[in-house]
């Protein structure tokens, strides 16, 4: 399956710390399969190492009006998925609540935990 993740709208469950590793799981990221093809999938998680932040966690839930991740020279408002990052990386996220947090990670893993349940969009 070709897929990226697309950060707005995307909703995230949860947001954890343990040392200087920074968890973020998603109880429904916004998946595009292809160029007419998009909806929701859940079991998507992404782990920052060697990473430090600004922003309360304990806010950081719910749903993204928008996000990118900063990986060299390239500022990426989508992730193909599975991703892994070569070196030092920003994620920002901004969330519908008004939070907004900032990562800065010595890498970046992204992807989905077993296999995804995926939910099409029947927006117009």
């Amino acid at each position: 399956m070709h897929a990226s993740l697309e950060f707005h709208d995307s909703e995230v469950r949860s947001t954890a710390a343990q040392a200087d590793t920074l968890q973020i799981a998603f109880s429904a990221a916004w998946v595009r399969l292809a160029p007419d093809q998009a909806g929701y999938a859940q079991s998507l998680h992404i782990q920052c190492l060697g990473a430090r932040w600004d922003g309360s966690l304990a806010d950081c839930m719910g749903r993204l009006s928008g996000g990118r991740l900063l990986d060299g020279d390239s500022a990426l408002s989508s992730l193909a998925l599975p991703y892994a990052s070569t070196g030092p990386v920003r994620l920002e996220l901004q969330f519908s609540n008004g939070t907004q947090l900032q990562v800065h990670a010595e890498s970046l893993v992204c992807g989905f935990n077993g296999d995804p349940k995926f939910v099409e969009s029947f927006a117009c």
